[in-house]
């Protein structure tokens, strides 16, 4: 047998690949935009279209993906596709064709997630893996990328962005051509045809997670959004900007390598809400800090606004989920809370936020509020 990574190994490696080239993208996108004289206002519209665009991947080119062939299969493709069309951006600076592979790349992007969520899952069931463990190497990646474009960007310009992301890219598919051992091997069971869409999202004991995932995700969005932009009108330079995100990422990691053992006695409930809190304490703390060492605190703060929503949406999804049905919630998962809910709130923000600025942190906060009531269904 010729050489194989051991499953848990490839997929801590294509977390990194994957967040890596996210960890250039969310932060950065924006700047490469501005610096391509794109207006904010029709930055924030780019954005929420591409957030729209994601959403549509991760549920039109996922679907009836159940078997661990289909899945590397569909990785090592739109991993080649997305190469492609982000380096479609050399050839064009009209602002409408911009416009358009803005959207492209991004539908074409965005469902490498939730496939390596997927197959993530399939190892967590049937390899027993430590899902917060491995995952935790993706924070790693988004960090170090993060921590490294900011100091490039700085150094050169914003031109590094996009040659950084094609980069990635080119790393991320080197890995889903090389084998791995211990796969899981498909079943009669994993071979089973998904419950689809419309039939998931008609089950009301699912709309309780569903909104909740989608608020806490969405409210993500002003500073995936206009964070690093807000950063830079305020006088923070791209090094520092760079910092932040890689900061915020450090407490991601601290909750997903001691998740399992941290909250195996905790309810989803119960993390839930403890997500919403820190919600309202991080975004209400950037509506009026601007001190590098106290924005730099509140960034610890991730750990608990994404770590600990996410683990909990994972362990939803692991215990209430069936195996055909897996790929198919994960696809749900990265569309709405990952992309719409994102989407809807990056287009009112990008409205917004030539008046209101560092205000525009502030509903975000308020925008958890009803995650307090809704944890209180049975279903969660």
């Amino acid at each position: 047998m010729g050489f194989a990574l051991p499953s848990s190994i490839w997929m801590g490696f294509y977390y990194i690949g994957f967040f890596g080239v996210y960890g250039v993208l969310l932060p950065f996108w924006a700047l490469w935009l501005k610096g391509e004289g794109t207006s904010t206002e029709m930055i924030g519209t780019m954005l929420a279209f591409a957030l729209v665009a994601r959403s549509a991947g991760a549920l039109l080119l996922t679907r009836n993906l159940t078997t661990t062939v289909s899945l590397l299969q569909a990785m090592r493709r739109l991993t080649l596709t997305s190469m492609i069309t982000f380096a479609g951006f050399y050839l064009t600076s009209n602002v409408y064709v911009v416009f358009l592979l803005v959207v492209l790349t991004n539908f074409v992007f965005s469902p490498l997630m939730a496939l390596g969520e997927a197959m993530a899952a399939k190892l967590v069931r049937y390899n027993n893996m430590d899902y917060g463990k491995t995952r935790l190497w993706g924070s790693i990646g988004f960090m170090l990328a993060s921590a490294a474009t900011g100091l490039l960007v700085e150094s050169f310009d914003h031109k590094v962005i996009l040659l950084a992301i094609i980069i990635g890219l080119a790393g991320l598919l080197l890995l889903t051509v090389t084998p791995a051992r211990n796969m899981p091997q498909d079943t009669m069971a994993s071979s089973k045809i998904s419950s689809g869409f419309l039939t998931i999202l008609s089950r009301p004991s699912f709309w309780p997670f569903l909104l909740i995932t989608a608020l806490l995700q969405g409210a993500h969005a002003a500073y995936y959004g206009f964070g690093a932009v807000y950063w830079q009108d305020i006088g923070i330079s791209e090094t520092y900007i760079g910092y932040f995100w890689s900061v915020g990422v450090v407490g991601e990691i601290f909750f997903l390598a001691i998740g399992r053992r941290l909250f195996a006695n905790t309810s989803m409930a119960t993390m839930f809400v403890i997500a919403a809190l820190g919600s309202i304490l991080r975004w209400l703390t950037l509506s009026y800090a601007t001190d590098v060492s106290v924005i730099m605190l509140s960034q610890l703060l991730h750990g608990v606004t994404f770590g600990i929503a996410h683990l909990a949406a994972m362990r939803y999804i692991a215990e209430n989920v069936a195996d055909e049905d897996t790929m198919t919630v994960q696809a749900i998962y990265a569309a709405i809370p990952f992309s719409l809910a994102i989407a809807l709130l990056t287009f009112l923000s990008g409205l917004f936020y030539p008046e209101l600025k560092e205000n525009i942190f502030i509903l975000m906060a308020i925008a958890v509020v009803p995650v307090f009531v809704l944890v209180r269904s049975k279903h969660i």
